[in-house]
């Protein structure tokens, strides 16, 4: 007879080892899927949810294969060149093409890492009363600047993705409340459109929420890292590509398109959450993370509340690291100076100087009593401006074959890509004639 005890220890390392393969799995795709749904991002939905009920819900299964189609090209595009975005633009373009793609999204980051951080120190706050939220805000920052100097390229991205697991919990708030599940359905699979300035502005910030430009960067100069920290720096030479290439390529898709179903499935939930609960009270005034929280607390129960809250911090620690990151990659890359978490302190001094001003300033904003949601409209807008010039350069690198080599763009990826490109431009438009016509 066989022990049980060594059974169960051979059944646990087993279930151990898989679990370290898969998080080895795991790359940059799967991060950039779950720092999309920022506590700002989460703001968003809920907002959609809690003014007009399921009736965005449509917005989750249509956004997905545009999400996963273009950071697919922006994921491609630092794997197979192994440059970073604007670093192309810069060796590629006209000086002016770098200002409108990629300077120009920096200030909208560092305003949304300030909106991440506020909302993080208000829901805190709420958990812990008696510290006020801007101490909150301001230990959080400085905990997440310090940590991404002080820890290996690979530890960093490794708490990333735990604590991107940690996400999860958004998945199990809509069932603490009955359902009317077949309007779930129906709302899921038919699109409902009306033609008022607030719905069309209410989708369009959905959109560019999940069409941002600050991910196609940080997806693609990603990429360059953890290729320089899987293959060391001998792939920086233009004559030595990545070992199997194709299977390389391969991972990545498969990387992105599960990072991607993350985005779009917190994104649902969110709205799903408070479209069958905050809506039907007609308390559609959420400004703040903080209310988004709280609104659930009569209508949900405290165990949902807490489950919201936990799930705001983890989407703060996952996105501020990328919002920040990202302004390091854009500077650095455009200016010319070394850059990448896999490097030290003094081999990057620009690239974690401008991270560490970019949490610093976003810090600065939360000081001045900005509000929140005057610094996601400002957000919104600018988002909104750059990701079509973004989205045109990209569709142009990726169809470059000097650039791409024999990793250009298939046809479907070119139909979903112009598709996309259209529709965020429509989009851009949209927020900013409705933008203006309200103020």
């Amino acid at each position: 007879m066989r022990n049980p005890f060594r059974v169960i220890r051979q059944f646990s390392k087993r279930g151990i080892n898989q679990l370290k393969d898969f998080f080895k799995f795991l790359g940059p795709g799967f991060v950039t899927g779950a720092a999309d749904d920022d506590p700002s991002g989460v703001l968003t939905f809920s907002q959609a949810g809690a003014t007009y009920g399921l009736a965005l819900l449509w917005l989750a299964p249509f956004v997905f294969p545009l999400m996963i189609c273009i950071q697919e090209m922006s994921a491609r595009i630092g794997l197979v060149t192994h440059r970073g975005i604007i670093k192309i633009i810069k060796d590629e373009y006209p000086p002016y093409v770098l200002w409108l793609v990629g300077l120009i999204t920096v200030p909208a980051v560092i305003v949304n890492v300030g909106s991440d951080l506020l909302a993080m120190g208000a829901v805190s706050h709420m958990l812990f009363p008696q510290v006020p939220t801007n101490v909150f805000s301001v230990i959080a920052g400085l905990v997440i600047a310090f940590s991404l100097v002080l820890f290996p390229y690979e530890q960093t991205a490794n708490a990333l993705k735990w604590v991107a697991c940690v996400l999860a919990v958004y998945l199990f708030v809509p069932f603490f409340v009955k359902q009317d599940w077949l309007l779930v359905m129906r709302s899921l699979v038919v699109p409902e459109i009306h033609l008022d300035p607030q719905f069309i502005f209410t989708i369009g910030t959905v959109l560019g929420t999940n069409i941002s430009a600050y991910l196609f960067f940080w997806e693609s100069s990603m990429e360059v890292d953890h290729s320089e920290h899987k293959y060391g720096r001998l792939f920086k030479d233009p004559a030595l590509a990545i070992p199997n290439l194709e299977q390389e390529v391969k991972a990545m898709q498969k990387d992105n398109a599960l990072g991607m179903s993350v985005a779009v499935l917190i994104m649902f939930f969110v709205m799903w959450t408070y479209g069958s609960t905050v809506y039907h009270q007609g308390l559609t005034s959420i400004n703040t993370v903080d209310q988004a929280a709280k609104a659930l607390i009569p209508l949900a129960g405290n165990f949902a509340y807490l489950l919201f809250a936990i799930g705001i911090l983890a989407s703060g620690l996952v996105s501020v690291p990328v919002l920040a990151g990202t302004c390091g990659y854009i500077t650095a890359e455009a200016f010319g100076h070394p850059r990448g978490m896999d490097k030290k302190l003094y081999e990057a001094k620009i690239f974690y100087l401008v991270i560490f001003l970019s949490i610093l300033l976003s810090l600065g904003m939360d000081l001045t009593g900005i509000g929140a949601v005057q610094a996601l409209l400002f957000s919104a807008v600018v988002y909104a401006v750059t990701v079509p010039p973004t989205l045109w350069y990209i569709l142009k690198i990726s169809n470059d074959r000097r650039v791409m080599g024999r990793f250009t763009n298939g046809i479907w990826s070119n139909i979903v890509g112009y598709f996309t490109f259209f529709l965020m431009s429509i989009t851009a438009l949209g927020l900013i004639w409705t933008t203006f016509r309200g103020s």
